[in-house]
């Protein structure tokens, strides 16, 4: 009885700990940071999509719900993070799920950042 009790338990953790995987990561990136960053922090996209100096990067992640995937698009222009999108998905796995880019979504420059 005690190790079935174990075993739900850990296994309730793993699912737990797989959701958001997507947010822990994306609140590492801020708007001006390079693609270099982002691939150090998201890893290779599922899709990414090019028109002139814009690119769109989307992520997925498959099962991140009950019933649902969970997809970020990162938004560069001219190499830097203009804004990030979330969206979900309810069909069996990530590449079913991928949405065509909606360009007119995407910020075309990189605001100006300034000190408090």
């Amino acid at each position: 009885m005690r190790a079935s009790i174990t075993a739900i338990a850990v296994t309730l953790s793993l699912l737990v700990a797989g959701c958001g995987t997507l947010d822990n990561k994306t609140i590492l990136l801020n708007v001006g940071d390079s693609k270099e960053r982002v691939l150090e922090v998201m890893g290779t996209p599922t899709d990414r999509q090019i028109q002139g100096r814009q690119e769109a990067w989307q992520y997925c992640v498959s099962g991140a719900g009950f019933g649902w995937n969970d997809h970020k698009i990162i938004w560069l222009n001219g190499g830097r993070v203009t804004g990030i999108n979330s969206y979900r998905s309810h069909v069996s796995g990530c590449s079913g799920g991928i949405q065509p880019v909606r360009w007119e979504s995407a910020l075309d420059s990189v605001p100006e950042i300034r000190p408090r």
